[in-house]
């Protein structure tokens, strides 16, 4: 595909233009069509403009626990368990991605515990999945720390 005067707009042999650039570390990836050039370059700058929305937003945003869990998984990426610490992650998110650090607790992880004793599996895989939660709240309580110092 032939690039055009605007770096991540690209047009095809069919007049159809795609947006696939990357910017601040994050994907804009679009299927426009067969628009005109100005309206690709609006549709991107428009992604843009909501990209620094969200990067300005998450700079003051507190951070979840599915933050914190990518943060413990790039940084165990190396070790010779990762795999198994990614599937635990996996098990974790789907219960409590959504909530912020402080609010993982015994009463939140329940449903994870019940669904996974439910399905059959061992009491002590369940537990390997609380060490993994355990790990990162720990971590995430030295990392993240409020304008008082207070995890």
């Amino acid at each position: 595909m032939p690039s055009t005067r605007t770096p991540g707009i690209t047009v095809d042999a069919y007049g159809r233009r795609t947006i696939n650039k990357e910017y601040r570390g994050e994907r804009v990836f679009l299927r426009l069509g067969a628009i005109v050039q100005e309206d690709a370059e609006r549709r991107l700058l428009a992604e843009i403009d909501r990209l620094e929305l969200a990067i300005e937003w998450r700079k003051h945003a507190r951070p979840l626990f599915s933050d914190c869990a990518k943060r413990y998984i790039l940084e165990s990426k190396h070790k010779r368990t990762a795999d198994n610490i990614v599937w635990h992650v996996r098990m974790l998110l789907v219960h409590v991605g959504h909530l912020e650090p402080r609010n993982v607790h015994d009463e939140t992880l329940r449903p994870l515990v019940e669904a996974r004793l439910a399905e059959g599996v061992s009491a002590t895989t369940v537990n390997r999945t609380l060490e993994v939660a355990r790990t990162i709240l720990h971590r995430a309580a030295r990392a993240y720390r409020d304008d008082n110092g207070r995890p």
